[in-house]
């Protein structure tokens, strides 16, 4: 009952006496003293940016990155068929000065991060042991060993061959008169 009572007394006292909102709204009691509300928005953030120029015999190019669109391009002072168009370079302070939809923006040119990286994992080259003749070290193979290596090579490839050709006798036979090369110990 309390509550409506109090309801019902707001309610009659706005009839009475208007509340000027927008007094309200431009003096709040909760801005810092002095506050103006007439102070334009800040502007909302750029997603371009400006990574690099460079100088060739056509001028300079400014390579301009868009954020929104992930998409980098460079432009030149007199290009036309750009979305914006350069107005000013100030080299002192690496701002570029550009227009785009026919707003001005001054982007500074933005600075390169450089991150150590995770070290490479994998295996090393085997650099060989240099001896006493200034690293000119001969690598000496063993004939006898390479022979063995070559002589298994070669049954290994006669056997998966026989197999091959019993499980489809017939195919894989060369064509008549068409010779054979010898077996490594023939020649």
């Amino acid at each position: 009952m309390f509550g409506l009572a109090c309801l019902f007394a707001v309610a009659a006292g706005g009839a009475r006496g208007a509340v000027d909102l927008q007094n309200l709204v431009d003096r709040s009691p909760f801005a810092p003293p002095g506050h103006r509300n007439d102070v334009a928005p800040p502007p909302e953030p750029s997603t371009l940016e400006f990574r690099g120029m460079v100088t060739d015999e056509s001028g300079t190019a400014y390579s301009v990155f868009d954020t929104s669109t992930n998409r980098g391009r460079w432009v030149r002072a007199d290009d036309e068929n750009s979305p914006f168009r350069v107005r000013g370079f100030d080299p002192e302070n690496a701002t570029l000065e550009i227009e785009q939809n026919g707003r001005v923006q001054k982007l500074t040119l933005k600075r390169a991060t450089i991150q150590a990286g995770q070290p490479v994992t994998g295996m090393r080259p085997a650099i060989p042991n240099p001896g006493a003749n200034g690293g000119n070290a001969q690598v000496r193979r063993d004939a006898a060993a390479d022979a063995q290596r070559l002589e298994a090579v070669a049954a290994e490839v006669r056997r998966r061959r026989a197999l091959r050709n019993a499980a489809n006798p017939g195919a894989g036979q060369p064509p008549p008169g068409t010779p054979t090369t010898p077996a490594p110990g023939q020649r």
